[in-house]
């Protein structure tokens, strides 16, 4: 139990529990999410996507108070909406949105089924604002997939991060990553496509400090790293295997260095973090590996220890306990969890 105790959740966001095991109930508000899978936060600006409600929110600043109603939401025309594509209309509208950040004050946001990237030049201040122009369709009314390792567009784009200049995306239904330097819209020829020579099975989700980046292939259990920006190459980090081409889903024994589904990843200049989703914890590395194969974690979030592994430890929904945590985000000694089978997110303070 230790371990868990070098960290502690201090902010709680969405709808309260209704004690044990009850979710809130399934509702749309200012507030209410239903299965978030993504967050953001700059050091001013907190974004979530609620991926199930088919919105983003947008809070001015990071609440000090638990359950505090969101400022603005994109995606519906107001709190109370939550249908697909804003009830039929693709170009304000969003269908199961999953990855989001900030750069320069422009939001992007990876509008995962709709198999494209939202961009707004500025943090929208009005609900249901239109975004500046989109990534991998050719306008914001087409929503089609495009498959294939040479696609010209997004299959299930789900996470997004940037290397310096560089927009990073998760293709992850072409099992790819795929990278541009600079400015564009619609699409233009990547200078980075991931997956060819080192394949990904569902690489999910990706984060980078400009200095490592780190990958989360939840269908192979892993979480692969390569220093500066990453290469179409064997990684020189792997977290969650023995090595970079054994596969396992560590059914077994639970332990610091086992992933199951690891869905998220976030890192800082300070630590990294995973969201091991299928054992419903979230691992902290003190310090960023750098080098190797199965570096063992060293603190262990929602969990009493690194060997247990239920569903909010099977002792009900409580602030510090998760229950298929699809999202991780990491600000300075601030863990941010979308603690997606719970319906919220958590924030942990390390220290």
């Amino acid at each position: 139990m230790g371990e868990s105790l070098k960290a502690h959740p201090i902010l709680e966001l969405g709808e309260p529990s209704k004690g044990g095991f009850m979710l809130p109930c399934k509702s749309v508000s200012n507030r209410a999410m239903y299965s978030p899978r993504g967050v953001f936060y700059d050091g001013n600006i907190l974004v979530v996507a609620d991926t199930g409600n088919h919105r983003v929110l947008i809070w001015f600043s990071l609440p000090e108070e638990d359950y505090t109603p969101a400022d603005v939401v994109l995606g519906q025309r107001d709190f109370l909406s939550d249908s697909p594509n804003a009830g039929g209309n693709p170009e304000i509208g969003m269908y199961m949105p999953c990855g989001v950040f900030i750069k320069d004050r422009k939001l992007f946001v990876a509008d995962s089924w709709n198999h494209r990237i939202l961009v707004w030049e500025t943090i929208p201040e009005e609900n249901g604002k239109k975004p500046d122009y989109v990534i991998g369709q050719k306008n914001l009314k087409e929503v089609e997939p495009v498959k294939g390792l040479e696609a010209k567009g997004f299959f299930w784009c789900y996470g997004l991060s940037f290397y310096k200049d560089y927009l990073l995306v998760c293709d992850t239904g072409n099992r790819r990553i795929i990278g541009w330097k600079g400015e564009f819209d619609y699409w233009k020829e990547p200078d980075i496509i991931i997956g060819k020579r080192y394949n990904y099975q569902w690489p999910h989700h990706i984060s980078s400090n400009g200095e490592i980046t780190f990958i989360a292939d939840a269908g192979l259990h892993r979480v692969v790293g390569y220093k500066k920006i990453p290469q179409d190459s064997v990684p020189e980090v792997v977290l969650g295997q023995k090595d970079p081409f054994h596969v396992s889903e560590n059914l077994e024994m639970q332990s610091e260095k086992t992933l199951r589904f690891p869905y998220g990843v976030g890192l800082s200049d300070k630590f990294l973090a995973i969201a091991d989703t299928g054992n419903h914890r979230v691992l902290v590395w003190k310090n960023i590996p750098e080098r190797g194969y199965g570096i063992p974690a060293d603190i262990v979030l929602g969990q009493r220890n690194f060997q247990e592994c239920g569903e909010n430890r099977w002792e009900g929904i409580k602030k510090d306990t998760l229950c298929w945590c699809y999202g991780v985000h990491v600000y300075d000694n601030l863990i941010f969890i979308a603690d997606s089978g719970n319906n919220r997110i958590v924030v942990w303070k390390l220290g």
